[in-house]
């Protein structure tokens, strides 16, 4: 840190490669995210995939990099996983540059996302209703940082080393995993039964439980997002 405050000072400038904004975590850049609230942030980048519902933490960075580097490395990781790669991706545009399509076509794997150009006069029924899917599926994504944020504290960390750091954030996802599966058996459990009402009444108690769970003070101030 001094090293950088020293060529600063000397060059009389104010921005620096890797810049370091903390002694007690070395590891912490500033991110130019461009939010209202916040045009610099602090946090991890997360690079994360949601596969039925469950969340797959596949980056975690602590660096300001382009997120969009990350998408060849999901698609390997999804193979990897399950043998064999998606039928269809939905990401944010941010992911869809000309490389990452070209790739994304040479994998022979579907995307609903909005073509590059201009778009075009007439537009298919079928494929209407499939950027229509596409964009529901998007915000299940973004649903999924904020709920990871705000019920499992995601956004609250306290650890100083950023492999605890790491850990941490893997296990808010993973609670939040968790939560899912139990839902899922829970519903299974009351359909073998026939209890459909009594499923009902059980699942929203449930709901309402998950907002006051103790949860592990977490790790970060804010988790940026990749689909």
């Amino acid at each position: 840190m001094y090293e950088q405050q020293k060529m600063m000072f000397e060059q009389n400038v104010r921005r620096c490669a890797d810049r370091i904004i903390s002694i007690y975590q070395p590891h912490r850049r500033p991110i130019v995210r461009g939010k209202a609230k916040a045009t610099v942030e602090f946090g991890a980048k997360i690079g994360a995939s949601i596969v039925s519902g469950y969340t797959y933490v596949d980056h975690v960075s602590w660096d300001a990099y382009n997120e969009s580097s990350d998408l060849g490395m999901q698609l390997e990781l999804y193979k990897k996983r399950f043998g064999m790669l998606p039928r269809e991706i939905q990401a944010d545009k941010l992911y869809l540059g000309k490389e990452n399509r070209k790739h994304i076509k040479s994998c022979h794997v579907n995307c609903y996302n909005r073509p590059l150009g201009r778009p075009p006069k007439e537009e298919n029924d079928t494929h209407a209703e499939d950027k229509k899917r596409a964009i529901g599926e998007r915000n299940e994504m973004e649903g999924t940082f904020g709920t990871t944020k705000r019920v499992y504290r995601a956004n609250d960390i306290r650890a100083k080393l950023d492999q605890t750091a790491d850990t941490w954030i893997g296990a808010c996802f993973f609670a939040k995993n968790i939560m899912k599966f139990l839902r899922g058996l829970l519903c299974l459990f009351f359909e073998k039964s026939g209890l459909k009402t009594f499923q009902k009444r059980i699942m929203s108690i449930f709901d309402k439980m998950e907002a006051v769970l103790p949860t592990p003070q977490g790790c970060v101030k804010e988790i940026s997002k990749v689909s």
